[in-house]
């Protein structure tokens, strides 16, 4: 009878409005959406799909000289004192998560 009682909120949830994807938490760890994602890094600064891992020079280049081609060649800018770096110039809107 627990199981029964358990499940009827699941099944309500289940029902809810469209999600957009930007609330993200355990709470919404079900729920499907359509948003796009981007990866966007100096190993892929335009955030193509299934561009990433495709530099053979950068600033990690030395230390992944081994591995070649589809390993993080190039995972960060050295950004010089006084200078400014564009990460990306993304138009409409949407949400931004660092990680780090």
């Amino acid at each position: 009878m627990m199981a029964l009682v358990l499940s009827i909120p699941a099944l309500g949830m289940a029902q809810q409005a469209s999600y957009d994807g930007l609330d993200n938490h355990l709470g919404n760890l079900y729920r499907l959406s359509d948003a796009k994602t981007f990866s966007i890094s100096p190993e892929n600064p335009t955030g193509e799909k299934g561009k990433g891992g495709m530099a053979t020079e950068g600033t990690g280049a030395k230390a992944a000289r081994d591995l070649g081609q589809g390993w993080k060649v190039n995972p960060a800018v050295v950004i010089e004192p006084g200078t400014t770096y564009t990460v990306a110039e993304i138009n409409g809107s949407g949400t931004m998560n660092t990680s780090g």
